[in-house]
């Protein structure tokens, strides 16, 4: 049996009081924007957090939204909840799905991305490398979303399970690089993957 790689997950900042809805066994991870602006430090991480607490449904109650991870430019990582907790993330797909919310928005382009928010995806990367080793989710985009691996919020609404209408984390998000990167961090290590893959990938 192969032995699974400990990749460390750095976290910066914690959500105090994460809403959790029962357990689960992580299967897949989701990935989504957070269609919001970057501010330096963890002020637009603890925004998400705090953002989260205020949601409130039409009657008025708590909407109780959230995700495991929140992902910022910087490549600074918040835990918004436990891996094994189930959180609101997605419509019709919670169980068995880890949320990675990344500040920034859907209209970004790929050229953005992969340039301009390169330390970004790196660190969403890392998570993914994290996960796998830790709950063996595979690192791969899987044909259906249901299934486990790594896949976005927009094609879990084009497979008709959330019909939000969300289109995050965007078009122009490079899904296969990320993965890519995950790969090569889980299989030599998080700062020799970097110097591997040191520019832009397309």
């Amino acid at each position: 049996m192969a032995t699974r790689r400990q990749v460390h997950l750095p976290i910066a900042v914690h959500d105090p009081k994460p809403w959790v809805h029962g357990t689960h066994v992580p299967l897949r991870f989701v990935l989504h924007d957070t269609q919001s602006h970057d501010t330096k430090g963890i002020a637009d991480i603890a925004g998400i957090f705090s953002f989260w607490h205020t949601q409130r449904n039409p009657d008025g109650s708590l909407a109780q939204y959230g995700a495991q991870f929140v992902v910022d430019k910087e490549g600074l990582i918040g835990e918004g909840g436990p891996a094994t907790a189930i959180q609101w993330h997605v419509g019709n797909l919670n169980t068995g799905s880890i949320g990675i919310e990344q500040i920034g928005f859907a209209e970004f382009s790929r050229e953005t991305w992969t340039h301009d928010r390169r330390d970004q995806l790196w660190s969403v990367a890392r998570v993914l490398a994290w996960g796998h080793g830790k709950y063996r989710i595979p690192l791969r985009v899987p044909r259906h979303p249901q299934s486990p691996g790594v896949t976005t919020h927009a094609r879990v609404g084009a497979a008709g399970i959330d019909p939000s209408g969300h289109t995050d984390p965007g078009a122009g998000y490079p899904l296969a690089v990320v993965v890519k990167m995950a790969k090569a961090i889980y299989e030599v290590g998080f700062r020799d993957a970097q110097k591997a893959m040191p520019g832009k990938e397309h």
